[in-house]
């Protein structure tokens, strides 16, 4: 038998023949750039050849198909990467990762085609593990995110059994009820639900206000200075109408709770349980001035804890969140949260406290109303003109 051989002269100069002829990646360019998310500078890295440059005079199926086909081949994982990356640094749920990602797009497209950016926003999201579904109706692309969370006064699309929130449409950008076509193309549809709570508030930098305070208890002035943090009060300016027991879940801010829960504790320390639930009825009842939200904010505006600090006025729903925040976090009770058709208060978690209660899942809850009568201490008292309302349990704390 006979056996060829290559010289290792040859040899070399055939592998450099091959390897010439298979094409190597171009190395991708790398921009970044420092913006302010909040108070917060961020950094983002993107590369710039992600950006899609076209025009768009009006959509169809078969223009988004041509656009979202074009963002799959270009190096958006790289704005992504970033994105995740700052994420877990500052801590933002999934609601603030999206405006993140929103702010970020806006530099990167730097003014052109608003249908360019929201398609893009679509991919980056369906990358990300979300389920985002794409609507539109001329030259106008909306993303809608698959969420289990109850939203309000957002529009929202059934689909497939799942519930979309249109997240294009928060800031005042769509005027009324209109109807859209939806793109076929679904990329993630098992994708997980994109969440609107804040059980936790982000790593942001802080901006620190202090707010003096005064009421009465039991015939006695009170006076507290205290700090709040802005940033919170900034990010919940424009957040989404979420369900009323989500506000009362969310926390209070670690700049608000050091600089008042230790005083609170302080001035709690000799009194009796039901002394403490009087003391704290006293505060969130007359350290703020009352106000509902249409008069004040000309439309529903609930409040997380944070934001009775900084605005002049607040309502019941404000009140109750505070209120819910100070038992948990100084009392430890259990508490119920009683909504009537137009007003919403606490019950807490006692045996023996006399006054106006009810039972639930064998528990006995006394009513401490934490919105009024203004200047009364008192509890165990149906709020006055309730008496004979019927109400609902729509949260607890155990």
């Amino acid at each position: 038998m006979t056996v060829n051989r290559f010289s290792p002269v040859l040899l070399s100069f055939l592998t450099a023949i091959f390897l010439s002829s298979v094409a190597t990646p171009e190395p991708v360019e790398i921009q970044r750039f420092t913006m302010d998310f909040f108070a917060q500078p961020i950094n983002i890295e993107y590369a710039p050849t992600m950006r899609v440059d076209r025009s768009v005079r009006e959509l169809d199926e078969r223009v988004i198909n041509q656009i979202y086909g074009d963002l799959k081949r270009r190096p958006t994982h790289i704005l992504l990467k970033s994105l995740l990356a700052n994420k877990e640094i500052y801590a933002l749920n999934d609601f603030l990762f999206y405006k993140l990602a929103r702010q970020s797009m806006a530099v990167i497209y730097n003014g052109k085609e608003s249908a360019l950016r929201e398609i893009s926003l679509f991919h980056l999201l369906n990358e990300a593990g979300f389920d985002a579904r794409l609507t539109f109706k001329g030259k106008r692309a909306y993303v809608n995110i698959f969420t289990q969370d109850d939203l309000f006064e957002v529009p929202i699309i059934e689909s497939d059994g799942r519930s979309y929130a249109n997240i294009s449409c928060m800031n005042g950008e769509c005027n009324g009820r209109q109807r859209l076509y939806i793109f076929q193309n679904q990329p993630n549809p098992s994708g997980r639900s994109f969440g609107f709570k804040l059980n936790d508030w982000p790593r942001l930098k802080i901006q620190p206000v202090k707010k003096p305070l005064r009421f009465n208890f039991r015939n006695a002035t009170v006076n507290m200075n205290v700090t709040y943090d802005k940033t919170m009060v900034d990010i919940m300016e424009d957040y989404p109408f979420i369900h009323e027991y989500a506000y009362l879940e969310t926390p209070l801010s670690p700049t608000l709770r050091e600089s008042l829960l230790p005083e609170l504790r302080r001035m709690l320390g000799p009194l009796s349980e039901r002394e403490q639930l009087e003391f704290l009825v006293s505060f969130t009842r007359s350290a703020f001035a009352y106000k509902e939200d249409n008069a004040y904010f000309g439309r529903s505006k609930p409040m997380v804890p944070e934001e009775l600090f900084s605005y002049d006025y607040s309502d019941c729903e404000d009140r109750s969140a505070l209120f819910f925040a100070l038992v948990k976090d100084l009392m430890g009770k259990s508490m119920a949260v009683v909504a009537y058709d137009d007003h919403l208060t606490v019950a807490v978690e006692s045996d023996d406290i006399p006054g106006d209660f009810f039972n639930y899942e064998g528990r006995r809850y006394i009513f401490c109303d934490p919105t009024g009568p203004k200047g009364s201490s008192r509890i165990g008292q149906i709020p006055p003109g309730y008496e004979d309302k019927s109400f609902e349990i729509i949260g607890q704390h155990k």
